[in-house]
């Protein structure tokens, strides 16, 4: 006979809750943006899913760079993926100007937030 007491009570144990290290107090709107917005799309996706898990005011919008001219003013915070980073210092004039927050990221870090919608949700919070 095999003693399964331990496999059911690990089973009833309830399930850690996990939060964001912060929660914002105001609502965040995101814009990513990448070359043609797929890439910006897969971060707006883990943004919005981790806003909804762990109930956080934060609204994300792919595009594409180029057609963000006439929506950034609608804006707090622009995340440039990383094949737009070389456009970095022509849009830090305009967010500078409009007071928004602009983040670039890296190739391993941005792909690591498309895919941990915790971490993309800390990252933002992280900024503010």
């Amino acid at each position: 006979m095999v003693d399964t007491s331990a496999v059911t009570q690990k089973a009833q144990e309830p399930t850690p809750v996990v939060t964001p290290s912060a929660v914002s107090e105001k609502e965040i709107n995101v814009l990513v943006l990448c070359a043609g917005a797929g890439t910006s799309a897969m971060l707006a996706n883990a943004l919005t899913e981790g806003a909804e898990a762990y109930h956080q005011p934060i609204h994300a919008q792919a595009g594409a760079y180029g057609s963000h001219y006439d929506i950034m003013q609608d804006y707090d915070m622009v995340v440039l993926a990383p094949q737009v980073n070389s456009y970095y210092e022509d849009i830090k004039t305009d967010t500078d100007r409009l007071g928004i927050k602009l983040i670039a990221t890296k190739g391993a870090e941005y792909i690591g937030l498309t895919r941990d919608p915790k971490a993309a949700i800390d990252f933002v919070l992280a900024q503010f």
